[in-house]
């Protein structure tokens, strides 16, 4: 079962970084959008890039509070690469840098979240 879920969550993290990478990959978008619009476009698909790290990395299910905090400082990490990669290929914006603040200080509660319910 471990592997069906490690070769599934490599999958999500591989579909992630292309959609994210290339967000018009379905279809063009049907009016013509500004950098920050597609940086924005590109993080949605951070969500699969969350996926797959989480599917990849967290093998303990038996607590639902432990799976829900692997599961949101997961998905924050995908959200947070996707951004990043957004910055690299669209430039970088102050309100965009204002998001990412955001969502690294989400993603710093959930991860201690994490550890203290791993520590325990």
């Amino acid at each position: 079962m471990n592997t069906i879920l490690k070769v599934s969550g490599v999958i999500l993290l591989l579909a992630g970084f292309a959609l994210a990478f290339k967000p018009d990959l379905f279809g063009k978008f049907s009016a013509p959008i500004d950098a920050y619009q597609m940086i924005e476009k590109r993080v949605k698909w951070g969500f699969l890039i969350g996926s797959g790290i989480f599917l990849i990395y967290h093998h303990n299910w038996t607590s639902w509070g432990l799976v829900a905090a692997a599961l949101l400082t997961a998905l924050t990490f995908g959200i947070i690469m996707a951004r990043l990669l957004g910055f690299v290929l669209d430039g970088l914006f102050t309100k965009q840098f204002l998001w990412l603040g955001i969502e690294v200080a989400a993603f710093t509660l959930f991860f201690f979240i994490l550890a203290a319910k791993i520590l325990k």
